[in-house]
């Protein structure tokens, strides 16, 4: 019986160029999650497959798809995988309208991302990728259809596609579109990338018939622990590598007791974090892959050395980054440097500025310094989150910091550096981003076009939003006694969403003033996620009462409320400004 059931289940390794054929259709069930990928996403799969390109890699892997094969010749459902399908779906049709070469755009459009007619081998028109249902008829629009995409930006941009906030599948495939087409624009030489892509970027498919078996497929594919991960394939190899028999034992005990500290997740990303440390470049092989790079290189000891080294830096991690700990008598200092840490940690959705700080502890043990760097490095973090650096230019922006770090010989000297140094380019010769923190004219209006926004409330998934909010919160409070923000935290609109019709709301503000002012920073406040359930339609005076009253709240930001008396243009225009001024106050003053 066990037989039989192996039997039924295929994996193979596939070219991507194999996988828009007519040999595979496919179709994303209605049971799946909606199209959630963001820029970073997309513009990450683009610049991975790029740099293996330009390194002239052999063969790129770009992960796996998982699919359920069903009655129709060559037909299948996709149960895992379906946004990086569609992710390669949409940058297909992206080129298919930026080339001047008509082959390429007639092979795009008429067989690798739509198959044509084929009457004689009875293969229907179809789309390659048959989208979810709320997208389908955008794609069939824009995606599949020649010169789409130029025609989806500008009805976009025109207000003709409609999209309820970021979060929306709609606003995502905006994402996608315009990541994409910005890539392609600086590319050296698109015919050699989608040559490049077709033919040496693979994936692994793995096929079955049985719907039931997909599921249990997918669940042991996405089980934790399961599957050997570069971590225990480096810590195999260097514990191997040490002849000692005795050495060995101890290197062994170490590395139980950092996984035993950290966890198995936090120590996948202390591996990552040393990698970057090591190269200070964005990665172009796989972890594995880049570790024995650096083997090779002489820049880590294999053997003992590297695990030594593994744990210093997980002490430096553990208690700089996840404790948030400096050993300082000022008191107000030590607090403040571990609020900034925990609010960076928690609510800011990438960890790429982790390294640099890791490193500049690892090299100077300054504990004086540490606040001062860290001040810096959030301001150059947020300020280039507020300015939209992609996730690649984020990193090469980050790796600048860490090769500051490198050069000089004092923490004072990158103290003073960090937000001018520019080094040297990538080396890549592609062109590095800057965001000029010598002009304050600039940086103001950076924050205050995110800030200002009528959609603040929603930017960046919400995250910068709450991000900002706390960010001025903690300046309010007396950080000798300051207790954090445990908990789950959630932001709050005073003047509803969706108000009552007989509420004071509609009188006090028109449908235009709502479109202005709802989503808007001076309209928003914190709360503790347990008082954020049912507050939302609640009538000004009933939210003060109930949810922002001072025992009710941990914040100040909201206990301010207290003091208006009522809520209308004018004042949600004032709390606007004076938000907007002090967080201006913290990033750039």
């Amino acid at each position: 019986m066990a037989e039989t059931q192996r039997s039924k289940i295929e994996a193979k390794e596939i070219r991507v160029g194999d996988l828009f054929s007519e040999n595979f259709m496919f179709k994303i069930p209605i049971y799946q999650r909606p199209l959630s990928w963001n820029s970073d996403n997309f513009d990450q799969v683009f610049e991975d497959i790029n740099d293996a390109r330009s390194a002239d890699n052999e063969q790129y892997f770009l992960g796996s798809i998982l699919l359920h094969e069903l009655d129709r010749k060559n037909q299948y459902e996709l149960v895992d995988g379906q946004q990086r399908l569609t992710a390669l779906i949409i940058l297909l049709a992206v080129i298919r309208d930026f080339t001047d070469a008509e082959d390429l755009k007639d092979k795009i459009k008429n067989s690798w991302i739509y198959q044509k007619e084929d009457r004689y081998k009875r293969i229907p028109a179809v789309m390659r990728v048959t989208p979810w249902e709320d997208l389908r008829e955008l794609f069939a629009k824009y995606v599949y259809k020649l010169d789409g995409t130029n025609a989806f930006i500008q009805d976009f941009d025109g207000g003709l596609v409609s999209y309820k906030d970021t979060q929306a599948p709609t606003y995502h495939l905006w994402e996608a579109i315009t990541t994409f087409k910005k890539k392609i624009v600086q590319l050296d030489d698109v015919v050699e990338f989608i040559t490049y892509l077709l033919n040496e970027v693979y994936m692994v498919y793995i096929k079955t018939p049985e719907l039931t078996s997909a599921f249990r497929l997918f669940s042991v594919l996405n089980a934790r622990g399961l599957p050997l991960s570069p971590c225990d394939l480096l810590k195999s190899e260097n514990l191997g590598a040490i002849q000692d028999d005795r050495e060995k034992e101890t290197c062994a005990q170490i590395w139980r007791k950092v996984e035993d500290d950290l966890g198995r997740d936090e120590l996948d990303n202390l591996i990552a974090y040393v990698r970057t440390i090591k190269t200070r470049e964005k990665a172009s092989l796989g972890m594995y892959e880049e570790f024995h790079k650096l083997f090779r290189s002489g820049a880590l000891e294999m053997g003992s050395g590297f695990i030594r080294y593994v744990r210093e830096m997980a002490d430096i991690y553990e208690d700089k980054v996840l404790d948030g700990q400096i050993s300082v008598t000022d008191l107000e200092k030590k607090n403040k440097y571990k609020v900034v840490i925990d609010l960076m940690y928690r609510f800011i959705p990438f960890l790429d500025w982790i390294p640099p700080i890791m490193r500049f502890y690892h090299k100077f043990k300054s504990e004086n310094d540490l606040l001062s760097f860290v001040l810096l490095l959030e301001k150059k973090v947020v300020l280039e989150w507020a300015d939209g650096f992609t996730r690649a230019e984020r990193i090469t922006s980050l790796n600048r910091v860490l090769k500051l770090v490198e050069e000089r010989s004092e923490p004072v000297q990158v103290i003073n550096e960090l937000l001018s140094y520019r080094g040297d380019e990538d080396g890549r010769g592609k062109e590095s981003r800057f965001l000029n923190f010598g002009d304050n004219h600039e940086l103001v209006s950076t924050l205050k076009n995110v800030l200002d926004s009528t959609q603040f409330y929603s930017i960046f998934g919400g995250r910068f939003a709450r991000y900002i909010l706390l960010r001025a919160d903690m300046e309010l409070w007396d950080l000798e006694n300051f207790p954090g923000y445990p908990g789950t935290v959630t932001v709050e609109h005073i003047l509803p969403q969706t108000p009552s019709e007989r509420s004071q709301w509609v009188s006090i503000f028109n449908d235009e003033d709502r479109k202005v002012w709802t989503s808007r920073l001076g309209n928003l406040v914190l709360l503790s996620g347990r008082k954020n359930s049912n507050a939302q339609n609640f009538d000004f005076d009933k939210k003060k009462e109930i949810y922002f009253r001072k025992k009710s709240t941990p914040f100040r930001i909201t206990q301010q409320l207290e003091h208006y008396s009522d809520w209308t243009i004018q004042t949600v225009t004032k709390r606007h400004e004076e938000i907007m001024k002090n967080i201006q106050m913290i990033f750039v003053s």
